[in-house]
Order: structure tokens, then sequence, then C-alpha cells
């Protein structure tokens, strides 16, 4: 996804990630679901000049049991079924940026084996008798800050040596001058933003990912323009400020009862994962 800038918060994210990137150090981005990781991520891997892949790698695609032939590859004849020899992620990501995308969903057991590689840039390929190396730009992302991950047991004690740098990325509802503009940029001419008021304060728990997807349902439904998010909270008419996750949740809990409890219907029109949306409900 194209990076909007308008806001002079993520303006200035832009220039310290800049900055980073130029140094070749270790970067851990943590922030909430939906407020662009990846995309960061990848400007990350823009901003440093390297002209390897960016490669993505995620609990998603990497089997516990498999952590070693999948990251340090293997040779022909290493194992049963090995017909022919096979670059692992480390291998493939030589010149480039490896991007340990939600490294605090990845196994404790498979971070603990990757850890030397990942810190050395040195590995073993199954097969191989003599190691070889891999330069590459190491960024990985969790929703949490580092410390907290570690003492929440989601991230090895380890990693806490091996990021230098950890930078949070704000939550859209802390970059206003960004909405219009992305919802500008997702809309693409299809339709008209309107309500740009309503659109400003609304708080997107479900951050950018949210936002596309309004305005792509918008898009879907025949609209001509925009309408306003559901505003109907609970609290408006409340004197009290009740804390940001409470809200999160009491407005989730008002969502999933709109579609009877379908929790995979209420994550995709709140722009969230089913998992985050547990997490919300949980508290």
């Amino acid at each position: 996804m194209k990076i909007i800038a308008e806001d002079p918060l993520t303006k200035k994210l832009l220039q310290q990630l800049s900055r980073y990137a130029s140094l070749n150090v270790k970067i851990y981005l943590w922030g909430e679901s939906g407020a662009g990781k990846d995309t960061f991520a990848l400007y990350i891997h823009e901003a440093s000049g390297r002209k390897g892949k960016f490669l993505k790698v995620g609990a998603y695609n990497v089997k516990p049991s498999l952590v070693e032939s999948q990251f340090f590859g293997y040779l022909k004849g290493a194992f049963s079924g090995a017909a022919e020899a096979k670059e692992g992620f480390l291998e493939r990501a030589n010149g480039g940026t490896l991007y340990l995308d939600l490294l605090d969903s990845l196994p404790m057991e498979a971070q603990v084996k990757i850890f030397d590689a990942l810190e050395t840039g040195r590995f073993l390929p199954l097969g191989a008798t003599e190691e070889r190396s891999s330069s590459f730009l190491l960024v990985a992302s969790g929703q949490l800050p580092l410390e907290e991950a570690v003492s929440q047991g989601k991230i090895h004690p380890k990693f806490l040596h091996l990021f230098p740098v950890c930078v949070r990325i704000p939550p859209l509802r802390e970059r206003k001058g960004d909405i219009i503009p992305l919802a500008e940029y997702f809309a693409r001419g299809r339709i008209k933003i309107s309500s740009r008021r309503a659109l400003i304060s609304y708080p997107w728990p479900g951050n950018v990912r949210q936002l596309r997807n309004f305005v792509e349902r918008e898009i879907s439904l025949g609209k001509k323009e925009t309408g306003e998010p559901a505003m109907d909270f609970p609290w408006e008419s409340s004197p009290d400020v009740l804390p940001l996750r409470e809200m999160e949740r009491i407005y989730v809990r008002k969502v999933l009862e709109r579609f009877g409890g379908n929790k995979t219907k209420a994550a995709k029109a709140l722009g969230i994962t089913r998992k985050t949306l547990r997490r919300i409900l949980k508290g």
C-alpha cells in the first residue's frame, strides 16, 4: 500500500525510519493491528536502498517442525523427500530485507532456533558441512512493546538485545491528518468522500485496515458518496470518560450483536482479524 503522510506525526515517523534505514540497524516496529506496520516495514526496505527482495515471513507460513529447513534451506538428499536443494528464507533475503511479521505470534521454539542466525547472518543448511552467510536488513513487528511482549512470554528474552531500535507505529486516531487522504486513496475516484468531520472524529479501532474496508464497503453498496461511520456509542451521553480499551471493547460487542454473534463477519466489518476481535473482547 502507498504511504500516505499528510499528518505531521506520520511525516516525523517517516523521517525517523529513513534515518534508521540508512544505518542498517535491526528494527522492531510495534503497534495496534491494522495501523500499517507492514507498509512501514516495506518503506524501511525501500529507504535502505537495498537491491534485494523484501521477504515477509510470519507464523502463517512457518511450520514449527520445519523451521530449520524453511529458514536455513537444505541440500539435495539432506532428508527423505529432498529431491533437490532449496534456499531458505535467510539466503533468499540476502541483499534485501527479512521482515518477521508479528514476531510475537511465532512459536517460542521457532524463535530460539533462528535467533543465532538472525543475530550473525550465518547459518548451516540441512545436509551441509560448511556455514553460509547472508547479509540482510532485519525488521520485525509485534502488537506490544518489545519489553512487554517479552515479559508476557510472547517473545524470547534474547530478542531484547537483538533490536537496538524499537519504533511505535501510532494508530490512525492519532494521525487524523492522514484519514481523508487515505480515504481518497482507497476510493480512487469511485466514490465521493463526504462526512469528513465524522470520518476524522471517528476512533477507527481497526485503524487503516478498517478505514479501507469502510470505503470499499460503501462502494460495494453502490453509494455515490460515503456516509458516516456508525457513531451510536453508548457512552456519548455519559459525562464520564471511559478508558480507550473499554470503549473499544463496548463498540466491538455492539458490532458483534449487529452481526448476530458472527465473529468472522464482525471482524471483517471492523477491519480487524478474528484473533484481534477475540483479544479485544477478553480485555
